[in-house]
C-alpha cells in the first residue's frame, strides 16, 4: 500500500462532501508488465484508474465517489443521493481507494520502465485492504487536517430533526452518519408538534387506505400491449395550482392530438382546503393511472406511495440558477429526506450537459433525466403562434404602442423571482426602484418598462398615474413567454425565465443587488457569476446605467443556448410522448 494516498483536505459545497486526495498523481501506469509515467497531463479520463469508494463498516453499503469537475485530484460524495436515489444511509464509514491496471512506484528510482509480473501487482494491493473486497484499500487523512471542523448538520422538519455528519481520525478515518431528534424546544412545543402530526398523520393514514382500496379496485392490473396503443391512462397532475402549467398544458395539447384522453387532478394543496369527496376523487385517479405527469413538486406524494404508474416531473425550470429541492437540503423550505421527489421514474431537461442540476434537486440519477426538451417551447417557438401572439398583444394592449405593423417603442421587461421561502410568504422588495428614475430614463430612451412579477408575488407594484405612460405593471398577464416575442431587453435575476427568452437571442441584464445574502440563505447549484447569459448589477444605478449604455455583455447569450439545449425545435412533447409512453427510448439519452 502507498502511504503516500491520503485526504490532506475535506470541503462542502451544499450537500456534497469534497474530498481532496493527495499522492495518486505518483501512481503510473500499468501496461504489459511495464511501468509507465503518464498521470501529468491535464485530463480527466487519466483518473479513471483511481476510484474512491465509501464502504458501510457495519452495512453492505458501497457508493463510488464522482470526480471533481473541476478539480481531478478531488472527488465528490451527494449525501442526499450517493446513487441510490435515497440519503446516504445512516451509519459508520470508511473510504477505500482501488487503481485498476495501476501500481504506486517509488518516485526516487531513476529507471521508470521497470518490468514487474502480473503476480507481483497482484500481491502489491493483496493484504491491504481490510473489507471483503481485496480490490479495495483503506483510505486515511493526513496527521495534520481536523476533521472535525468539516461536521455538517442539515436542519429540516420544521426544525424538528437533524441529518448529521461527523468525521473522526479515533482509531482510522471514520465517518458517522446519524438522524436525531432535535431538542431546546419547551414542553408545550413538544405537546403541541406531536398533536399536530397526529392529526395529520391520522387524515394520511385514512386518505393511504382509501387509496389501497381504490388501486385493488380500478387499477389495470394487464398492461396494453400494444405500444401505440390511445387507451393507456394518464393523469396530468398538481398540487400547486388549480391552473394548468405552461409544460402541462402543452403536453395536453400534444395527447389530445395524438388520440389520448388524459384525466386532470389540478388542486392548490398548499393554499386551499379541500373536503374528502376531492381528496376520494383524486386518489381514483391515481390510482387508475398508468402514467403521471407533475408540474412541480407534490405534496401528495410526500406521504402517497404511488403503484403501477410511471411518474415524470415536467418542472417548469428550464436552466434556472436558484437552489431548490434537494439542492438546499437543510436550508429553510428543502424537503424532507424522504419525500415525493424520490417517486418520480423521470423528470425531463433541456440538455444533457445541464441534466444533472435536475438530478440534484430531485434526489435522483442523472440517467433518470431525460434531455427531451421543455414541452412548452413547441408553442414558444411556433411561428404561426408568434405572429398571432404579437396581434393579441397590440390589440388588447393600447397601452403598449404597438402599432398596426408592430412597430414599437423600446420594451424592458422587468420579470425578477421571488423573495421569501415559499408561495405562503413571497414578496418583492419594490423599494430597490426608483420609479421617479425609471420614468424619467423611458423618456430619454423613448422606452416602456413592463413589471411582470413572479405569480407567487400577490402584492403589485404601485405605478402613480403620473408615470402610468412610461411605466406598465402586467403582472396578471398570464404567459409571460408571449411577452417576450415584443421584448427588447429582459431584466431579471435567479429567475428560469432567461431559458426560453435565450432563444429570442435579445439581451439581458440581471439586477443581483442581493446576490451575497441569496447565494448563502437560498443558494445556487451552479455558479452564477459564470452561468449568466448577460451581465449582473448589483444596484439601482448601475442598472440604469447598463441600460443607457446598452452594457449588457451579449456574447455571453450565445454561449448560454448552446450548452442548455439539445433541440430548439417544436418536438418537445413528441419526445416525450415517444420516449416514455409509448416505450420507445433513445439508446443514448
Amino acid at each position: 500500500m502507498n502511504n503516500d494516498i491520503q485526504i490532506n483536505k475535506i470541503s462542502w459545497d451544499r450537500i456534497w462532501i469534497h474530498f481532496h486526495v493527495d499522492g495518486f498523481d505518483n501512481i503510473m501506469s500499468y501496461d504489459n508488465g511495464t511501468i509507465t509515467s503518464s498521470i501529468n497531463q491535464n485530463s480527466a479520463s487519466e483518473r479513471n484508474f483511481f476510484h474512491l469508494f465509501l464502504c458501510g463498516i457495519n452495512s453492505d453499503f458501497k457508493a463510488e465517489l464522482l470526480p471533481s469537475m473541476d478539480d481531478r485530484f478531488t472527488f465528490r460524495l451527494n449525501i442526499t443521493n450517493p446513487g441510490n436515489c435515497e440519503m446516504l444511509p445512516t451509519g459508520y464509514y470508511k473510504l477505500y481507494y482501488s487503481i485498476d491496471n495501476y501500481v504506486s512506484y517509488n518516485p526516487s528510482l531513476d529507471d521508470l520502465s521497470i518490468n514487474i509480473s502480473s503476480d507481483d501487482f497482484s500481491d502489491a494491493f493483496s493484504d491491504a485492504s481490510s473489507t471483503n473486497d481485496p480490490s479495495l484499500l483503506p483510505l486515511e487523512v493526513s496527521d495534520s487536517l481536523n476533521v472535525s471542523k468539516s461536521n455538517r448538520q442539515f436542519v429540516y422538519f420544521h426544525k424538528e430533526r437533524a441529518y448529521r455528519v461527523q468525521f473522526s481520525k479515533r482509531n482510522g478515518f471514520k465517518i458517522k452518519v446519524s438522524d436525531i431528534e432535535l431538542g431546546g424546544r419547551t414542553f408545550v412545543q413538544r405537546i403541541s408538534s406531536k398533536l399536530r402530526r397526529s392529526r395529520h398523520n391520522l387524515a394520511k393514514f385514512i386518505l393511504r387506505s382509501i387509496y389501497k382500496v381504490l388501486f385493488i379496485l380500478f387499477h389495470r392490473k394487464k398492461r396494453i400491449n400494444n405500444e401505440h396503443s390511445t387507451s393507456v391512462r394518464i393523469l396530468l397532475m398538481s398540487d400547486q395550482s388549480e391552473e394548468m402549467g405552461s409544460n402541462m398544458a402543452a403536453l395536453k395539447r400534444a395527447l389530445i392530438r395524438e388520440g389520448y384522453k388524459p384525466k386532470e387532478a389540478l388542486r392548490a394543496v398548499t393554499t386551499k382546503h379541500y373536503n374528502i369527496l376531492s381528496w376520494i376523487r383524486t386518489l381514483k385517479k391515481i390510482a387508475e393511472a398508468d402514467y403521471i405527469f407533475l408540474d412541480d413538486h407534490s405534496q401528495t406524494t410526500d406521504w402517497l406511495t404511488i403503484k403501477g404508474a410511471v411518474i415524470t416531473q415536467l418542472w417548469h425550470a428550464g436552466a434556472g440558477f436558484k437552489s431548490t429541492g434537494y439542492s438546499r437540503f437543510g436550508m429553510p423550505a428543502s424537503p424532507a429526506p424522504k419525500s415525493g421527489h424520490r417517486q418520480y421514474t423521470y423528470g425531463i431537461a433541456g440538455s444533457k450537459k445541464i441534466r444533472h442540476f435536475f438530478s440534484e434537486v430531485w434526489g435522483i440519477n442523472d440517467d433518470m433525466v431525460l434531455p427531451t426538451g421543455m414541452p412548452r417551447l413547441d408553442e414558444f417557438l411556433d411561428k404561426k403562434y408568434i405572429t398571432a401572439t404579437k396581434r393579441k398583444l397590440s390589440e388588447s394592449y393600447p397601452e403598449l404602442q404597438i402599432g398596426a405593423n408592430l412597430c414599437k417603442p423600446n420594451i424592458i421587461l422587468f420579470a425578477p423571482t421571488y423573495r421569501g421561502e415559499n408561495k405562503k410568504n413571497a414578496y418583492y422588495p419594490f423599494e430597490k426602484l426608483n420609479l421617479e428614475k425609471l420614468y424619467k430614463m423611458c423618456e430619454k430612451l423613448d422606452a416602456l418598462f413592463i413589471f411582470k412579477m413572479h405569480p407567487f408575488v400577490s402584492e403589485h407594484i404601485s405605478i402613480p398615474k403620473e408615470y402610468s405612460g412610461r411605466l406598465i405593471d402586467m403582472s396578471d398577464y398570464e404567459n409571460i413567454n408571449d411577452l417576450f416575442y415584443i421584448t427588447d431587453l429582459l431584466i431579471t435575476d435567479y429567475s428560469s425565465n432567461i431559458y426560453e427568452f435565450s432563444l429570442m437571442k435579445k439581451p439581458m441584464l440581471f439586477f443581483a443587488y442581493d446576490i451575497k445574502e441569496y447565494a448563502k440563505e437560498r443558494g445556487f447549484h451552479r455558479d452564477y457569476k459564470d452561468n449568466v447569459p448577460g451581465k449582473i448589477v448589483e444596484t439601482f444605478d448601475d442598472m440604469c446605467k447598463a441600460i443607457e449604455e446598452k452594457d449588457f455583455e451579449y456574447e455571453r447569450v450565445e454561449r448560454y443556448i448552446e450548452k442548455n439545449f439539445d433541440h430548439v425545435d417544436t418536438g418537445a412533447c413528441d419526445r416525450i410522448i415517444d420516449w416514455i409512453i409509448r416505450g420507445h427510448m433513445p439508446t443514448q439519452k
